[in-house]
């Protein structure tokens, strides 16, 4: 290391996902010593991550017996965060990379740790700031969790406040930042790994695809829909990072109601995505209120056209009207047009190669370049 480079602590609790791929993909990028720390919630990047514990016990639980024990888990995450941030202090870093917290949002480390910090923000905490979600909270429970939501709430805007500079991966996404925090946030367009922008021979179109966590707010309910719409009644399938056995469920139920062959995949390798990608007639993201929508672009990447949601930040992942089409989310009918008019070979050709050229052109070293700019600013390089 030089005597220029930056010493990074890369600081996060997040699982495997959109997020912690775009997180993996800046630390590959990054120039200077970057150095993980995480909780024992989180998924680790390297095997020399520096993992402080914490293990919630409230989940485990019947729901009746949960109260008392989320206090405590709340409590505990409070403490393994101190934790964390003391052994970032320990580490002589010069500046944090901060990425999300799975319960809190932001992470609360950012409150105790020294070294000037800039928080990679993906969204906002949806239940505080979107009424959508807001709206799915339990209303007969919130005399026994009214505390703990506003305390969960409070400790990410402590966060938030805590970081010298915040990143995004939109502008929709800055927007609403501005909004719930008050904060400005730069918009740092997301990137497409080497993988899928490998280029190989093609081959013949064989399924829709939507890929994506297994929660009803990604869409896939919507794509079975779009599917069951179009003109050939295409098979589909949906691959997410795990299994979810009750939205799996409803999927199952929703694709049977509706004839639609589906088939669910999880835990793939990007090999395997790539492949899926490239025989895809669609990919379908009909997510509501997507931060960014980092699938639109890796389908693209892999030359196949994509039907996003009109809303959040899908639409700036494509050409509309070249690279696929954004469609209202709750009108499949306008989707199952899209799929439709991909049945026209020229088009298809046409599109699929504006997708590549368009997904292509979103490189990782790109974007990495903004956020190491954001450090160096940070820090004072």
């Amino acid at each position: 290391m030089t005597a220029t480079q930056l010493r990074i602590a890369l600081v996060h609790n997040l699982r495997e996902g959109g997020a912690w791929r775009a997180m993996d993909e800046h630390r590959k990028h990054l120039s200077g010593e970057v150095i993980e720390f995480c909780l024992q919630t989180a998924t680790p990047i390297g095997a020399d991550a520096r993992v402080t514990s914490f293990t919630p016990r409230a989940a485990r639980l019947r729901p009746a017996l949960r109260p008392l024990p989320r206090h405590i888990d709340l409590a505990a995450l409070s403490l393994a965060w101190r934790r964390l941030g003391r052994a970032v202090d320990d580490a002589g870093c010069d500046v944090v990379l901060a990425h999300p917290c799975q319960f809190l949002q932001a992470p609360l480390a950012l409150r105790w740790t020294h070294p000037p910090s800039v928080y990679f923000c993906h969204e906002p905490r949806r239940v505080d700031y979107e009424r959508s979600a807001a709206a799915q909270v339990n209303r007969s429970t919130r005399l026994l969790y009214g505390g703990l939501h506003r305390a969960e709430r409070e400790f990410d805007r402590m966060g938030v406040r805590a970081a010298e500079r915040l990143l995004t991966n939109s502008r929709f996404t800055a927007a609403r930042i501005e909004r719930a925090y008050g904060r400005d946030a730069t918009p740092v367009p997301l990137g497409v790994a080497e993988v899928f922008r490998a280029e190989l021979p093609g081959g013949p179109r064989t399924h829709l695809l939507s890929v994506g966590t297994l929660i009803a707010s990604k869409g896939h309910d919507m794509a079975i829909r779009a599917a069951a719409l179009s003109s050939r009644r295409w098979p589909l399938i949906v691959v997410a990072p795990r299994s979810q056995p009750q939205e799996e469920a409803r999927l199952w139920a929703l694709a049977e109601q509706s004839s639609v062959a589906l088939e669910l995949r999880t835990g793939v390798s990007d090999l395997e995505l790539r492949e899926l990608y490239r025989g895809a007639v669609a990919t379908l993201y009909l997510a509501r209120e997507e931060p960014f929508g980092l699938v639109s672009l890796e389908a693209q990447a892999c030359g196949s056209p994509v039907v996003v949601a009109a809303e959040g930040g899908l639409p700036e992942t494509l050409v509309s009207g070249e690279s696929g089409w954004a469609v209202a989310r709750e009108d499949p009918a306008a989707a199952a047009r899209a799929i439709d008019a991909l049945e026209d070979a020229d088009l298809q050709r046409a599109f699929s190669a504006r997708a590549r050229a368009h997904g292509c052109a979103q490189t990782w070293e790109r974007s990495a370049a903004q956020v190491q700019r954001a450090l160096e600013q940070a820090s004072g390089r």
